[in-house]
């Protein structure tokens, strides 16, 4: 859009010779008014205005485009006071508040100064407030408050009780038209609102070219094909997002009409970027407007809880086995079908309203679905998590050496995307011999995992800092959204944490010892005894290390054959072996670790964190850190 214009910018241009005139009035008629400080002047019966400066404007949005302001002024004054018939002048600097209305459509109408007077600093009202750029003024804790009013105006009956809210419907009722087109090739606009009729182009599917139609005013355009934030929204919640821009941002564009004639349409990006709020320019703000007031409309909030309570004790009843969450994974599902919005929009909503037990449920972590699991619900503060992606579990390893420590002791393993104690109460394999999380451990994930705090960071993609933060939960999207780290709480530091670490591995211990003083004193040999003890051929090994079946039988015949590094660490994940039994395979291979050497440290984790995975995961850690699978990566 170019450089934008405020509110101040058009008063100073348009009508400060108007303000001038009635301040100059009001000053010459009221001199007894100004708070003279004058040490010559002290009960002014004359006043004259040489100049003034606008400081500010404070701006309240009212119905029909009317605009209702204060322009607060600073004043040069002459003043002047017979003593005596001795005639004493002087000047000083006067504040006043000048009290204006006018219309704003096709430019600023009707402009009347209603009242002038004396600046006197007061606490302004906060209802209805509007920016320089006529942008409205809403806190976070403010945004219910708006949804329901808007609710008030164009739906009050989803205010009477729980209820689908009907998008289309409210856009008919707010005389919008709905239209859904191609925006662009590569779908990078997810909707468009448009303020005055325009000329479009739109991307044709069929002929794979750009075509050109009219749009009327108050046309909204929406991309079937473009989820609304990602995975977040859905085509109600893009239909509201747009509802809420002719609602609220009409007069910033009336504005923007005065001084760019080619403004016509707002376009809702799925790359908006994130900004810090004193960045934030008139256009990233109505963004997180439309973003934070969508789902809040179309669940709003009293009705919703009414809702939310009405299915849990519907499925607390239907659970036998008392498991909470599967009852939030069947709230939260009923809760998505009878508001018809997407489940991640119904699970934030339940967490924004509280319910906290939500956030362990319907949860994608490195592309891949984590079990449900259930926690105490003051386990968490709003900026912690106990759900973490290896890339980032990873970097914790490789930098917080308290973490380092735990993982390194074999007291913890990465499971289904947690932190866990090693125990058989918590891990178990799978009917695929791999390790997984326990029932009692899903139900109970702050009793054995570690907690990991968040932290929001930029994401250049998709604008889905704003709806997070929106929404007050940053636990929902993709983890390439948010920064993960170890938390040196009291729950993961503590000494009751500490006696269940040495629990973990206490049963396992005479176990691993005894292995250890009966292998081989070879690499291959030790290989063998592996593969004899927990019976598994050449073939299976092979399939489970991802190497051939020629690797391990050289490694089985050969006595002076020596794999790559990289393909020692796939022969320990493919046996499973717990890393003091892995430690001593890398040893007798003929290799060590090199501080500091990030592949050595990836492989570490591996052998330390992942030894109970698949080969596929490691692979896939492997070359999200931009190196080869194991079986193909030297040393």
């Amino acid at each position: 859009m170019g450089k934008m214009r405020s509110f101040k910018d058009v008063i100073q241009e348009q009508y400060y010779d108007e303000i001038l005139k009635g301040l100059a009035n009001f000053v010459e008629e009221n001199p007894s008014q100004l708070e003279s400080q004058s040490n010559f002047v002290l009960e002014p019966d004359e006043a004259s205005l040489e100049g003034f400066e606008i400081k500010w404007i404070n701006i309240t949005g009212a119905p029909n485009n009317c605009l209702y302001f204060d322009v607060i002024v600073s004043a040069e004054i002459q003043i002047a006071e017979t003593v005596k018939r001795n005639r004493e002048t002087d000047g000083l600097i006067q504040w006043f508040r000048i009290s204006c209305t006018s219309i704003l459509e096709d430019g600023l109408q009707e402009f009347d100064v209603t009242d002038i007077s004396v600046y006197m600093k007061q606490r302004e009202s906060k209802g209805n407030r509007l920016s320089e750029y006529l942008v409205p003024i809403i806190s976070k804790d403010e945004l219910d408050w708006v949804a329901e009013g808007f609710l008030k105006k164009y739906f009050p009956v989803a205010l009477e009780k729980p209820m689908k809210v009907p998008a289309r419907k409210i856009a008919k009722i707010m005389g919008l038209k709905v239209a859904e087109v191609h925006i662009t090739q590569l779908g990078t606009i997810f909707g468009q609102i448009y303020f005055s009729d325009s000329r479009i182009k739109f991307y044709d599917i069929e002929t794979g070219t750009y075509k050109k139609a009219k749009v009327k005013r108050g046309t909204i355009l929406i991309d079937p094909d473009v989820f609304f934030m990602r995975n977040i929204g859905s085509l109600n919640n893009t239909i509201i997002h747009e509802c809420v821009h002719w609602d609220l941002h009409r007069k910033f564009f009336e504005l923007e009409k005065m001084y760019n004639r080619e403004a016509r349409a707002i376009s809702c990006q799925v790359r908006e970027g994130a900004k810090p709020e004193k960045n934030r320019t008139p256009l990233d703000w109505m963004e997180w407007q439309a973003n934070a007031l969508a789902p809040r409309i179309l669940l709003p909030e009293k009705q919703t809880r009414v809702k939310i309570e009405e299915l849990i004790a519907k499925y607390k009843k239907c659970n036998e086995k008392g498991h909470s969450y599967s009852i939030f994974e069947a709230v939260v599902t009923e809760l998505s079908e009878f508001y018809e919005v997407s489940k991640v929009a119904a699970k934030i909503r339940m967490i924004d309203l509280g319910y906290k037990q939500a956030i362990g449920v319907f949860n994608y972590i490195d592309e891949q679905y984590v079990p449900g699991h259930s926690f105490d619900k003051v386990a968490l503060k709003n900026n912690q998590t106990f759900s973490i992606s290896a890339e980032d579990v990873l970097y914790e390893y490789a930098t917080k050496p308290a973490f380092t420590k735990l993982i390194d002791s074999g007291d913890f393993l990465y499971v289904n995307a947690h932190v866990c104690i090693n125990h058989p109460k918590y891990i178990e394999k799978n009917d695929s011999g791999f390790a997984t999380l326990t029932e009692y451990a899903r139900n109970h994930i702050d009793e054995c995992c570690l907690i990991f705090d968040v932290k929001a960071k930029p994401n250049v993609r998709y604008g889905i800092e704003y709806y997070r933060e929106a929404v007050l939960f940053r636990d929902v999207a993709s983890d390439v959204f948010i920064e993960v780290s170890f938390s040196e709480s009291s729950h993961n530091l503590s000494a009751e944490d500490a006696a269940k670490q040495f629990t973990a591995l206490s049963n396992k211990l005479n176990e691993i010892a005894s292995i250890q003083r009966q292998l081989p004193m070879t690499f291959g040999d030790s290989v063998v005894a592996h593969m004899n003890r927990v019976g598994i051929s050449v073939e299976k090994l092979a399939e489970r290390a991802g190497v051939s079946s020629k690797t391990i039988q050289r490694i089985r015949s050969e006595f002076d054959y020596k794999p790559q590094l990289g393909t020692v660490i796939s022969i320990c994940v493919g046996l499973q072996l717990p890393p003091p039994l892995g430690e001593d395979l890398v040893v007798k291979s003929g290799y060590s670790f090199m501080p500091g050497n990030q592949k050595h440290i990836l492989y570490q984790w591996i052998l330390s964190g992942m030894y109970l995975k698949t080969i596929n995961e490691c692979n896939e850690l492997m070359i999200a850190s931009n190196y080869n699978i194991l079986s193909k990566e030297n040393n």
